[in-house]
């Protein structure tokens, strides 16, 4: 039974990392499809249907945590608080950009925050990675990190970011107008190969380095991310949706690791079995409720944008 909770976390983490990673990718290309306002008006159309759906996860995920384990989640953040905190204030940035960029017509207003857009969603995507290298290596419940620059999370770092990049070119290749597409194109041929090299710099470097995360799952897991990437960039011309299917693999990669990672001490963790129960009688609802949604979004929008596509934003 602990491990059906743990698995559950590890995969409701997993899935807002490859839903929300098409929009911080998305974000981060907003220039990509091209000059001008149409190439990035489209861009904000193409994840627009998704944007809200995506992040809800994140909150269930969140909100799971505190519940099935609330002895860990004192311990963990207070080792990453600072950057925990630093995720949440660019996100919030983020989603301001998403929200005000199209609340007036002015040709300056939205130039700003399409960089705001940018600089933040590309933030977000290295302060993630740096987390995510700083929870693998460190014991919860330690002394706050407050330099988590060391040269482990900065391949983290770099490896979120451009994987994250990767996945969101794919997505716009499957969204954008065929006209618009060359740019996420040239962005998937040339940097998935790159994204593939630095998961294998870091299993090689967590294998040297005897990381506390580097086990045989997390090996298999690095390699297949880096093996989906490569082949992403083959067929992501001829098979965009497919692509996408990989990169996701990508993309979900790291919470795999940081599940490893924090597996020794959640089993210490759990909430007693009476508050799972109740939780348990709560989530068969909710869970099934939120994927239903996505899953009915994804296949009524996962398709190219043209005039008829709604604008959400």
């Amino acid at each position: 039974m602990e491990a059906f909770w743990y698995g559950l976390l590890g995969a409701l983490f997993g899935v807002y990392l490859v839903l929300d990673g098409t929009v911080i990718g998305a974000g981060m290309l907003l220039r990509a499809g091209g000059p001008g306002e149409r190439a990035r008006r489209a861009t904000v159309t193409a994840f627009g249907p998704f944007f809200l759906g995506n992040e809800v996860w994140l909150v269930v995920t969140v909100a799971t945590f505190l519940a099935v384990l609330p002895r860990l989640e004192g311990p963990l953040f207070r080792t990453h608080y600072h950057q925990i905190a630093v995720v949440l204030v660019l996100w919030t940035v983020r989603d301001a950009a998403v929200w005000f960029r199209s609340r007036l017509e002015r040709p300056g207003w939205r130039r700003g925050w399409d960089r705001v857009l940018t600089g933040a969603s590309g933030a977000f995507a290295v302060a993630l990675g740096l987390l995510v290298g700083n929870v693998v290596t460190t014991t919860p419940g330690s002394e706050p990190v407050r330099m988590p620059f060391g040269w482990y999370p900065l391949l983290w770092a770099l490896t979120v970011t451009v994987v994250l990049l990767v996945h969101g070119a794919t997505f716009l290749v499957v969204r954008l107008p065929v006209d618009l597409i060359g740019g996420p194109l040239r962005v998937v041929r040339r940097l998935a190969l790159p994204a593939a090299a630095a998961y294998a710099v870091l299993l090689g470097a967590g294998l040297l380095a005897r990381a506390p995360s580097q086990g045989t799952p997390a090996v298999a897991a690095e390699a297949t991310a880096m093996i989906a990437l490569v082949v992403s960039a083959r067929i992501v011309a001829a098979r965009p949706r497919i692509a996408l299917a990989l990169t996701a693999l990508a993309a979900a990669a790291p919470a795999v690791l940081v599940g490893l990672r924090l597996e020794p001490v959640a089993g210490r963790s759990l909430a007693v079995w009476s508050a799972l129960d109740a939780l348990a009688g709560f989530l068969v609802v909710v869970i099934p409720l939120v994927l239903a949604v996505q899953t009915w979004t994804w296949w009524a929008f996962l398709r190219r944008i043209d005039s008829r596509t709604p604008v959400f934003f």
